[in-house]
């Protein structure tokens, strides 16, 4: 599944940090333990219209493959932080190099999604960070977990989550997870 050496992050349900805590993926996901998982949404706004960008999961992903998710996302090791493993997970899978004071948290939320087709189970606690470019980036994907990135017009986006509609398929994180995504998105395009 992946490296045998290789512990998550294990939270409580209130999304408590436990200390010295840690399972490997495979424990976790077919255990459905509670694990840390940290998440970047990149926005942007052009002709006055916000978009976000979105990773399409590679075809060979155990968990969602070929579906739409988080611009850059991934688990928490053991011992990490969430805006640590956020940094880290942006410069993995799109290369993408984020300070730490660029990234504004949206909020975190727990919550059990049962992967389709098999028998995992993904109960993670996310931390939702938000990061704002104003530049044309570069992104180059080389780990082999993200097959292509597109920008998509936030309001096209909450449509095709709410009502299911068009012909992209997105990770299903769940209504709470969205409006906490959404509410972030509307204070920051603010600022």
């Amino acid at each position: 599944m992946s490296n045998p050496d290789e512990l998550w992050q294990l939270y409580d349900e209130q999304g408590n940090l436990m200390v010295d805590k840690g399972a490997t993926p495979e424990n976790v996901l077919t255990k459905g333990l509670l694990h840390g998982a940290s998440h970047v949404w990149i926005w942007r706004v052009v002709d006055g219209k916000t978009q976000i960008l979105l990773q399409k999961r590679a075809s060979s992903k155990l968990t969602w493959p070929n579906y739409y998710d988080i611009s850059a996302a991934g688990h928490i090791d053991l011992g990490e932080t969430p805006l640590i493993a956020a940094l880290r997970e942006a410069k993995e899978e799109i290369n993408l190099d984020i300070k730490p004071e660029d990234l504004k948290f949206a909020g975190s939320r727990g919550g059990r999604i049962a992967v389709p087709d098999s028998e995992l189970i993904e109960n993670e606690f996310c931390f939702i960070y938000t990061l704002r470019l104003d530049d044309e980036t570069n992104f180059s994907l080389n780990d082999g977990e993200v097959d292509s990135l597109v920008w998509k017009d936030i309001e096209t986006m909450k449509t095709e989550i709410q009502n299911g509609n068009g012909d992209e398929k997105y990770v299903p994180h769940g209504s709470t997870y969205f409006s906490i995504l959404f509410d972030a998105m509307v204070k920051v395009t603010k600022e």
